[in-house]
């Protein structure tokens, strides 16, 4: 007689690989009256989304099962478990009903899909091109595929890009990003500098030669006609005040 041991651990190891390999599939809500903290979570989500964003939605990826237990609550407070940087893709969420004494935590993770709009090259540029608005595109996607450090389609995100220098060549329509790009530097090693010190009732400039590189902002050494070092605070090309 065959021994049929073997064949049913085989069949055992391949429904556990089976298992293994099929993806979480999120459960999309059809009817959210029927769900508890439904308009919790909602709620908390449009308080957070991205500036920029046109269009969302979010499904609940844990079972409905697990919030059974808020059925009959009348009050539930939620909140991230940890705040999202950008709130778009998969993120937990905390559930309580506030009408206990001592409420009892639910944890649900949920799927954003959030549509909106974010900064892009308009062409080919680079590396060390400094940015102009003609340079600088607004395109519209999924939020949650974007790089960490992208910048959204805001005024103040077009501002700072704005003179900007790239630390690498982009091609077009590339998603730029505020870690690629860096101030460009107006005080080179060597150059005179006026220093401008002033304050109530009183005003002095004197004139020192920079020991450093450095942007608009940054903190950089100055040989003084004495020969004392001075730590100052470039604000412009050639000027630069006493750094506090």
């Amino acid at each position: 007689m065959q021994n049929k041991a073997p064949i049913r651990s085989w069949l055992l190891l391949t429904f556990t690989l089976i298992l293994w390999g099929t993806p979480a599939v999120a459960v999309s809500v059809s009817d959210t009256q029927k769900v508890p903290g439904h308009a919790a979570i909602a709620k908390l989500i449009a308080d957070h989304l991205p500036a920029t964003t046109t269009n969302h939605r979010f499904d609940i990826i844990t079972p409905l099962a697990v919030l059974s237990s808020l059925e009959t609550c009348t009050s539930i407070d939620a909140h991230f478990t940890r705040q999202p940087q950008r709130l778009a893709g998969r993120t937990m969420v905390e559930l309580r009903c506030t009408d206990l004494a001592q409420p009892t935590s639910h944890y649900v993770q949920i799927n954003v899909i959030a549509t909106g709009e974010y900064l892009v090259a308009s062409r080919d540029l680079a590396a060390n091109h400094t940015l102009q608005r003609t340079d600088i595109s607004i395109q519209q996607g999924d939020l949650s595929q974007l790089p960490r450090h992208a910048l959204l389609a805001t005024p103040n995100a077009i501002a700072q890009a704005l003179g900007q220098q790239l630390r690498r060549s982009l091609t077009q329509h590339s998603v730029l990003q505020a870690n690629l790009l860096s101030r460009p530097n107006v005080v080179n090693f060597g150059d005179e500098l006026l220093i401008e010190a002033s304050g109530s009732g009183f005003q002095i400039t004197r004139t020192g030669e920079a020991m450093d590189t450095g942007a608009i902002g940054d903190i950089i050494r100055v040989r003084l006609n004495n020969k004392q070092l001075l730590r100052v605070e470039i604000t412009a090309a050639g000027r630069a005040r006493p750094a506090q």
